[in-house]
């Protein structure tokens, strides 16, 4: 599918600039411009969507921001968990729990559906700077060497992250310290029928490496981690290459950062920060698609509310974050308390925990009972925090962290700081 792209040149008021052509940017561009409002959305890219990631969604993206058929490689209901000994463990579920998808293809098309409604699109263009007086916004782009304003009634961000915007729209809290560092490759692999996700010091303490398989015998093989790559990518492609989990690699590796904690405010006069650029994904995996089209839906409602009234104030776009903390902030509490405690553990103690997880009773009470949902991980960390296995291992968990579980288990939920 070939986007096509409309490009204007006058320099007019716009009602909303989106600087950012990924999945929270492209669904806040269709449903503003489907109000009725102009809209240009901005993107250093060529390619709508071409961003790392492994494209896996939960069935609660699938079923609310349904992709079209041609965009889905598989359905999966069941993955290996391979713990750091090598021993391999199967998770089933009785019906499909993730969808493995083509990223670029899903994303353009509500870029697509964007245009028809009538966004323009502003591709290979990177917006430089820009600046937010009482009665608009001044965006400063650049494109083959020459620069371009334009004015708009309001922004939203959604370069993704660790972008300098956002301290330029006040938002955000600075350049954020908890990130983790993704790192994927394509490879070639003859028999994989499931995701595998990898554990253990081989791949880097407090890491983790997965295998997803995708289309015409290729997988996505990469790992993430809160700590510096240091050859640990080497060591993941070694180990999985020569235990035959895939033949050979067939494009080489980039990485990408990865937000695990909001940075707020997400809100300020004028403007509204979403997706990566807010810092909203899961902690526990690193996963952006269905929070970024939530945060999408959200900011756009806002906005097209404000622009109604006439009102685009700090305070009148103040409940698109109180609506995402609805919606997201118990959730990503409790993954980013799960993370830090996987990030504590050594692998004989990894080792010890899936092996109780993993017994028949246990596995079915908390990964495979029918609240299991790969978009809401909260589920899953409430259930294992309750579960009387997991409580016993809360022995060999430092005290401090110890009495946060506590917290889970009397509330169901617990601030992070």
């Amino acid at each position: 599918m070939t986007t096509r792209v409309k490009h204007v040149n006058e320099c007019r008021l716009l009602d909303v600039i989106i600087i950012g052509a990924g999945p929270a940017g492209n669904l806040a561009a269709l449903n503003i411009a489907k109000a009725g409002f102009s809209v240009e959305v901005y993107d250093w890219r060529t390619n709508i969507g071409d961003k790392l990631c492994t494209g896996i969604i939960g069935h609660s993206c699938f079923n609310e921001f349904p992709p079209d058929e041609t965009d889905i490689y598989q359905s999966t209901s069941s993955a290996n968990i391979v713990s750091p000994s090598g021993k391999t463990y199967l998770v089933n579920h009785s019906s499909p729990q993730a969808y493995v998808i083509n990223r670029i293809s899903y994303v353009e098309s509500f870029a697509q559906k964007a245009i028809d409604s009538g966004a323009m699109y502003r591709l290979n263009e990177k917006v430089v700077s820009l600046n937010i007086s009482d009665t608009e916004v001044t965006v400063l782009s650049e494109i083959n060497g020459h620069n371009r304003k334009q004015i708009s009634k309001a922004v939203i961000i959604a370069t993704g992250f660790g972008s300098p915007l956002l301290k330029m729209a006040g938002l955000g809290n600075g350049e954020s310290k908890n990130f983790l560092t993704g790192c994927q490759a394509t490879v070639y692999t003859e028999e994989l029928s499931r995701p595998a996700v990898f554990l253990g010091s081989q791949i880097g303490r407090g890491s983790f490496g997965w295998l997803v398989p995708t289309q015409n015998n290729q997988a996505l093989l990469g790992l993430a981690t809160s700590r510096k790559l240091n050859g640990h990518m080497d060591n993941l492609k070694t180990m999985l290459h020569n235990k035959g989990y895939f033949k050979k690699i067939e494009s080489p590796e980039r990485k990408w950062g990865i937000p695990v904690s909001p940075s707020t405010p997400t809100y300020n006069n004028r403007a509204l920060s979403i997706g990566d650029a807010a810092g909203l994904t899961k902690p526990t995996t690193g996963g952006g698609i269905y929070y970024s089209l939530l945060s999408g839906k959200l900011a756009a409602q806002t906005l097209i509310q404000a622009l109604n009234q006439g009102d685009l104030s700090s305070k009148q776009l103040k409940p698109y974050e109180s609506e995402w903390k609805k919606l997201l902030s118990n959730e990503i509490n409790l993954g980013n308390f799960a993370r830090r405690i996987f990030e504590s553990l050594k692998d004989s103690q990894i080792e010890f925990l899936i092996s109780k997880l993993m017994t028949d009773d246990v596995r079915e009470d908390i990964l495979e009972s029918s609240g299991v949902s790969f978009d809401w991980h909260g589920r899953i960390i409430n259930s294992a925090f309750m579960h009387s296995v997991f409580g016993k291992y809360l022995g060999l968990i430092t005290p401090e962290l110890k009495q946060e579980s506590s917290d889970v288990k009397s509330t169901g939920s617990i601030e992070v700081a």
